[in-house]
């Protein structure tokens, strides 16, 4: 893959990794595709793959309100919880989707991402044209910070990519994370860290709340997301701008009357003489 090598020295670098990490921050970010999405209001996505199916089912519930968002999606999309939100990314036109590979750029390709993600028989899943097309024409962003000849997904490299991830979001979302697993202990990270995070509210997500994490349903999620800056797709006030309505306004000191019977006028048929004689 053609990548591009970004330091901290680059006007371009995220600054949210400088303000969150100090010296910490990686000293190169290697990309391809547009970094402007990382400017873009944009959630990290991190789930343990061992998600319940209720897990699973509320979880859905939420982005049921949180799609209607206009946001930057950023995660690594592996665990099946990412990437039924990687899809929904995808299906979404007022989304953009950023890949976050702990493979190295020389070695990975959009392709190859895909593949370790969705294989037979879920690669033939419905958005995959959507994402090739995205790929093709530069609407994917990838990154990485690991070494561009590694060719496997080490632990380190796992736990660096999923730290990074969460560190360029303005919020994480952390639909399921028991205790014992990497996305446990990055969340204990995150809260550490004092970045904005939120799980769904449900006993699946115990474990997270104990960490201080809250738990929103789909309507309570709306409260959070516009507290934090995110704007919907569609404002409000412009959602019925393009259809006419016609609005009734009553005469003052007139009743409206109300219809009893059938508006539809009877329609009558002429027997023919055959059925008549049946």
């Amino acid at each position: 893959m053609e990548y591009k090598i970004i330091t901290p020295n680059d006007p371009e670098y995220p600054q949210k990794l400088i303000e969150r990490l100090g010296d910490n921050h990686p000293g190169r970010i290697y990309y391809s595709g547009p970094l402007e999405f990382l400017e873009h209001f944009t959630m990290s996505v991190i789930s343990a793959d061992s998600i319940s199916g209720l897990a699973m089912m509320e979880t859905n519930q939420v982005l049921f309100t949180v799609r209607e968002y206009e946001m930057n999606y950023i995660g690594s999309w592996h665990s099946v919880m990412e990437t039924e939100i990687f899809r929904l990314g995808l299906f979404r036109k007022n989304t953009t989707v950023t890949l976050f590979s702990a493979k190295g750029l020389q070695a990975e390709t959009f392709e190859f991402f895909l593949k370790d993600r969705f294989y037979p028989p879920l690669h033939e899943f419905p958005e995959r044209d959507e994402y090739f097309r995205r790929a093709e024409n530069g609407e994917l962003l990838m990154l990485s910070v690991s070494n561009p000849d590694e060719t496997r997904q080490l632990r380190k490299n796992i736990m660096e990519r999923n730290r990074i991830s969460c560190v360029l979001a303005d919020i994480v979302f952390i639909p399921y994370g028991p205790k014992g697993s990497k996305t446990y202990t990055m969340a204990k990270r995150i809260v550490d860290a004092n970045i904005p995070v939120f799980t769904i509210d449900s006993d699946e997500s115990k474990n997270l709340h104990k960490l201080g994490i809250p738990g929103f349903n789909r309507k309570s999620v709306k409260v959070f997301l516009e507290n934090k800056g995110v704007k919907l797709a569609i404002p409000q006030n412009e959602i019925r701008k393009s259809i006419d309505v016609v609005v009734y306004n009553k005469p003052p000191n007139q009743q409206l009357s109300f219809i009893k019977e059938p508006t539809q006028a009877k329609l009558e048929f002429k027997k023919n003489s055959k059925d008549s004689s049946s």
